[in-house]
């Protein structure tokens, strides 16, 4: 059994890099250390690589949970979202929000992932994609079955196929 951890980069290949990144460094402020880039059609990378969600702050969001979306575009989660290329409606889940991503390499269905928000938490479900849903926190990549929900932590990516999904939780200001 491999006793390295998921998404582990073998140290005799190159470390892959955003194209803005390759010439230079960014300033500490704008690296987001705590989450990582594992997705599928690309190879594993080291799971301390941070993963860059462009854009500035949320819009429009105070409190709660947000989705970082690749786009830049923040989306505040205030119950159930279906996520995907070309989104509808879910069984079980009437009148939930329908989030649509642009991924020119297909690799998200769809309808990929439905998130949910759940006692303060946040969670994930497979929606039987073609290229799955994973989990990626705390130098760690959970696979996520269309069976059951799985938490997604503070600062999580959420992988629809290739395509990055950032997990935020912004705390009620005091």
């Amino acid at each position: 059994m491999d006793e390295r951890p998921p998404g582990y980069f073998p140290p005799d290949q190159p470390v892959l890099r955003p194209p803005w990144l390759q010439g230079g460094d960014l300033e500490p402020g704008l690296i987001d250390t705590r989450t990582k880039l594992v997705g599928r059609g690309i190879p594993p990378r080291d799971p301390s690589e941070p993963v860059f969600f462009p854009g500035g702050p949320p819009r429009h969001v105070s409190a709660g949970w947000v989705l970082l979306l690749a786009d830049g575009d923040r989306v505040s989660v205030d119950g159930a979202i279906v996520v995907g290329r070309k989104p509808f409606e879910v069984d079980g889940f009437p009148g939930a929000k329908l989030v649509t991503v642009e991924d020119a390499g297909k690799t998200v269905s769809k309808n990929h992932a439905i998130v949910l928000p759940y006692d303060g938490g946040l969670f994930v479900l497979d929606l039987n994609s073609t290229n799955g849903v994973a989990v990626v926190a705390n130098r760690r990549r959970t696979i996520v079955t269309s069976t059951e929900f799985s938490p997604v932590p503070d600062g999580a990516v959420i992988e629809l196929g290739s395509y990055l999904l950032g997990a935020d939780h912004l705390p009620p200001a005091e």
